[in-house]
């Protein structure tokens, strides 16, 4: 069976209530015809990027099911049928997401604690007056932070490519 997700804007002015007997609706959609719901994402009322049936706003949602291939078929018949739903969009993951998904949950329990303990102290910090930046192995520029004219420092004693193709011609 292969991974899919789908993506829909509902109508932001729908109650709450019934956006969600919508996401149930879709999720039994899936379940009905051999699919799992991996996950179920609502991302909430966000500005659209330009007007859809003289809406400014939607109400975004995703959900990731796995499935055979017969049931994004029936969502978009579903989706056109519905009229609270502005767009949508199902696809399927592609060999290299699914990897890259199967690495991050190998990775996660290998990242060891993710809690920052609570007895720890947040340190000084420190002011570094000097840095040395190295542009190449042979020059090295200085400056101090606290200079005015640090921008100006910097600019007057870097080569700009007509001076360096100069000095490798003489």
């Amino acid at each position: 069976m292969a991974i899919y997700e789908t993506i829909y804007i509902l109508d932001s002015l729908m109650p709450p209530k019934d956006i969600e007997t919508t996401n149930q609706r879709y999720s039994g959609i899936i379940k009905d015809n051999g699919g799992t719901v991996r996950k179920l994402d609502k991302w909430g009322k966000r500005r659209l990027a330009y007007e859809i049936q003289k809406k400014q706003y939607g109400f975004y949602v995703s959900i990731e099911f796995e499935g055979p291939g017969n049931i994004p078929k029936l969502l978009e018949g579903d989706y056109n049928y519905n009229d609270k739903i502005l767009r949508y969009l199902i696809y399927r993951f592609d060999k290299y997401k699914l990897k890259a998904m199967e690495r991050d949950q190998e990775q996660k329990p290998l990242s060891g604690r993710t809690e920052v303990p609570k007895n720890l102290e947040p340190t000084a910090a420190v002011e570094v007056e000097e840095e040395v930046l190295t542009l190449n192995e042979d020059e090295q520029v200085e400056f101090n932070d606290k200079d005015e004219n640090f921008e100006e420092g910097v600019a007057d004693d870097v080569d700009t490519t007509e001076n360096a193709e100069e000095d490798k011609e003489s």
